[in-house]
């Protein structure tokens, strides 16, 4: 979350308009999602352990030739795509890792927990960012980033091989993934995870200049927290509930469950959207409320999702389940960013109405992803 974090700042330095920031900050997603369908090759021909080692290598090296070499919009962005890419390996294959080794409920709570564990992440790098930039300019968050993508690999010497090995389904390069595509189970549950990365990585985007927004149209009085503080804390009140109700849904179900969670973020960024220029506090307590709401189920639908398939596919489908949720999540803060530079721009109130209406996309397709009956 180094660049959301950094989006006012880099605006000013680079004179970027609200559709080069939506670009920016979603073509992380973007190199993400083209990574993906070659992960499952790899696997199939290495450890994972070692594709995971490989992936944190090059997300190191990326964030390295951004605090080098980035100097205006086009090298950032080839820099942010390559870190995309080294982030799928990362994530995805820390997923199979874990999904690899459980079963049952565990496998789906331990899903829950490190969806948890990614956001606790990115909402620590939105408070990095904060502090690094303002005491040691940009470039100091990014040499941070390779720190933290390094620091992951020695982890790896802590998780052994999955109980019964871990034995290939196929040599090919590629991933098949025809078997998962005649899965409806994990089919409902990709859709509703692409919906859901759609509307939480453009809020991530878009929090930042959206409070600038806000603030300045509360006459620019003192700011008791950063609003890059203020983004981390978002994140971070989310975690324990994100597990709460994925928890919630293991008991009553998890459709009904991604339905309500779905059909609550679509009002709250509505509300959002109709005081875009309303009062500060309100404001801030709908950003914080849309926090939970946005990311709130990604528990349950990957809880959903890790119940859903088999181990001889798992690792075709973790692909499809990456590429249709980052896919979307490269497109979500960039819609949004066209939405507010259609409306007016980044200072008008409409835009901004624009802009929530966009995001709340997201959550409608979650929602009707799942058929509100079943328990699973």
């Amino acid at each position: 979350m180094a660049v959301p974090a950094l989006a006012m700042e880099l605006s000013g330095l680079w004179h970027l308009d609200a559709s080069e920031i939506g670009w920016l900050g979603g073509i992380y997603f973007a190199g993400y999602a083209m990574a993906l369908p070659f992960l499952p090759g790899f696997t199939n021909r290495f450890d994972d352990r070692s594709v995971y080692a490989a992936a944190a290598l090059t997300g190191a090296g990326a964030a390295l030739g951004m605090a080098l070499f980035a100097d205006g919009f086009w090298s950032a962005l080839v820099f942010r795509f390559i870190a995309g890419m080294g982030f799928s390996g990362i994530h995805i294959i820390g997923m199979k890792l874990l999904a690899d080794r459980l079963a049952g409920d565990g496998q789906a709570r331990a899903s829950a927990f490190y969806t948890g564990a990614f956001a606790l992440g990115s909402g620590c790098s939105y408070l990095l960012a904060g502090y690094l930039s303002t005491a040691l300019g940009w470039e100091a968050v990014f040499f941070a980033v390779c720190l933290g993508s390094l620091c992951a690999i020695p982890a790896l010497l802590l998780i052994g091989p999955p109980p019964d090995g871990q034995l290939p389904a196929s040599r090919g390069r590629l991933a098949d993934f025809a078997a998962v595509l005649r899965d409806g189970e994990s089919l409902r549950y990709i859709v509703a995870y692409a919906g859901n990365l759609w509307e939480v990585f453009a809020i991530r985007v878009w929090f930042v200049p959206f409070l600038a927004f806000n603030h300045a149209s509360n006459g620019d009085a003192e700011l008791d927290m950063q609003p890059t503080t203020l983004a981390a804390l978002s994140v971070l009140i989310a975690v324990p509930l994100n597990i709460l109700i994925a928890e919630i849904g293991i008991l009553y179900g998890r459709k009904l469950v991604i339905g309500v969670v779905s059909g609550a973020s679509v009002l709250v960024c509505g509300a959002l959207g109709w005081q875009a220029a309303g009062a500060y506090g309100l404001v801030l307590v709908l950003l914080l409320l849309h926090g939970v709401t946005s990311y709130g189920d990604v528990g349950a639908i990957a809880g959903g999702f890790a119940a859903a398939t088999k181990r001889e596919t798992r690792a075709a489908a973790l692909s499809l389940l990456g590429m249709a949720g980052f896919t979307f999540g490269f497109l979500g803060p960039l819609a949004v960013g066209l939405a507010i530079q259609q409306g007016g721009g980044r200072d008008q109130a409409t835009a901004w109405l624009w802009g929530f209406a966009v995001m709340a996309l997201g959550s409608v397709v979650s929602g009707l992803a799942m058929p509100w009956r079943g328990k699973s």
